[in-house]
């Protein structure tokens, strides 16, 4: 195992819904977080909701390792996530970082 699978990683992930779809949306991302914090690796699984703009969520997920952060999106709930909601989504963008300090 390399260094980098050693480490933490945090994903970030920035999901704007379909205006008509947000609490749609808002219910599933909840789902998928209580299944998801229940996972090996999950340090931290936490979803927020963009204050002004109701629309936007953001996902902060601190994972043990990469192998682990790998092992979460081939889950049936997260899989299944993504199939339920592919519509009720107008973009998304997942940003993996490394924590630095």
């Amino acid at each position: 195992m390399n260094t980098q699978e050693k480490q933490a990683i945090t994903l970030v992930a920035n999901i704007n819904a379909k205006p008509e779809h947000a609490e749609q949306l808002k219910s599933e991302l909840l789902k998928l977080a209580k299944a998801s914090q229940a996972e090996q690796g999950a340090m931290q699984y936490n979803i927020h909701q963009d204050n002004d703009n109701p629309n936007n969520f953001i996902t902060y997920e601190v994972w043990e390792n990469q192998e682990l952060m790998e092992q979460h999106g081939q889950s049936e709930h997260f899989q299944n996530f993504v199939k339920v909601t592919k519509d009720m989504i107008d973009d998304s963008k997942m940003t993996q970082m490394t924590r630095i300090a």
